[in-house]
């Protein structure tokens, strides 16, 4: 078998030379992976960084091609360490050359509401503009315009690479997250990075079952929508009755250890509130308490924090939910790590706390 070095040279020939196909691409990568499969991790490490500067190729799709390369090894459990730097950096130079894109096309916005254009149809008016504004050739350079369309073509190998560690995402968020935040709302790479950024990790929660009784400090992690919020909580035997609703399985999805999806829908068991539904005179007025939820389509970092602690209540749901058994990004392991039980005179305190 040939050695990583030479295996490594010959991918990055093949696919730096305009005339290979894909299926001379696909027999070197093969090759590489043969190779990889012998290799330790350091090895490994080594030939991402090196296969990581083809995402400077003048062909965008073989550029993204090497990323999503490396984003499968990393998902594979390589070491993510060795090209995140090399990702943070890619993506915010493409984030700083598409930025004057995205200040015209704001711009032009702005004009339509200012012109009083009718707001029906707003979607399509937008895309329309979007896609005009892209392909205007007199005020969007080739530069911009490639800056433009790669956020969108090499964002999963950006997810998968920055998803995979906490401190990846940490070290990503840091640098990205207010770029990333002013392209969110139109551009789908921006989207799915914003919704990452997030995600928060060791973050001090506060959760009390109402009618229970029953509650604990501790720390959520990983968590990307409130619907794999509740399905963590309601695999924790203290709010449970010393039981996991969830199976193995079904828990393995929501922490990130199992398959990404399963064919099941699960029935959520509580509406959870925020702390200021303590705050109504009547808590059994059900038609007035929505504006307290914590909505299974948000996020944990939606849920407001008090004392330092972001408060969850559980209570009765009003209706039955369900929802099918998923996470967002597949390589994010997410938990709830319990700290201290709460005793019954605490409980008391936080649920008079807004009073």
């Amino acid at each position: 078998m040939e050695n990583l070095t030479t295996t490594t040279d010959k991918l990055i020939e093949v696919m730096s030379l305009p005339q290979s196909t894909n299926e001379d691409i696909n027999n070197a990568v093969n090759t590489s992976l043969e190779c990889i499969s012998g290799c330790n991790k350091e090895e490994v490490g080594t030939f991402m960084k090196r296969v990581f500067t083809l995402t400077s190729l003048p062909d965008i799709d073989r550029a993204s091609f090497a990323a999503m390369f490396c984003g499968y090894l990393v998902e594979q459990g390589f070491p993510g360490d060795a090209i995140v730097e090399d990702m943070i950096n890619l993506y915010d130079n493409f984030l700083d050359k598409s930025k004057p894109f995205f200040d015209l096309f704001y711009q032009k916005i702005n004009e339509l509401t200012d012109n009083g254009e009718p707001e029906k149809d707003g979607d399509s008016a937008t895309d329309k503009l979007y896609n005009e504004l892209l392909n205007n050739e007199d005020l969007i350079n080739d530069d911009i315009y490639n800056a433009v369309i790669s956020l969108d073509k090499f964002y999963n190998s950006a997810v998968s690479v920055f998803s995979v560690e906490k401190e990846n995402h940490r070290k990503a968020k840091e640098r990205l997250q207010s770029k990333i935040a002013y392209i969110s709302d139109y551009s789908t790479g921006g989207y799915w990075l914003n919704k990452l950024f997030t995600v928060l990790f060791d973050e001090p929660v506060v959760v009390i079952e109402i009618d229970k009784k029953k509650g604990f400090t501790g720390k959520i992690s990983g968590i990307a929508e409130n619907f794999q919020l509740q399905y963590l909580l309601m695999s924790i035997p203290l709010l449970n009755d010393g039981n996991s609703v969830l199976s193995g399985k079904e828990l393995a999805v929501a922490n990130g250890t199992g398959e990404q999806s399963a064919s099941k829908t699960i029935v959520s068991k509580w509406n959870m509130y925020n702390l200021e539904f303590t705050s109504q005179d009547d808590r059994t007025n059900k038609t007035s308490d929505s504006k307290y939820w914590i909505w299974n389509e948000g996020t944990p970092a939606d849920i407001s924090a008090h004392n330092g602690y972001r408060v969850i209540l559980l209570g009765k749901p009003s209706y039955s939910r369900s929802s099918n058994l998923q996470r967002t990004f597949r390589n994010l392991k997410a938990g709830i790590e319990i700290e201290r039980e709460l005793t019954t005179d605490e409980i008391d305190q936080w649920l008079g706390l807004l009073k």
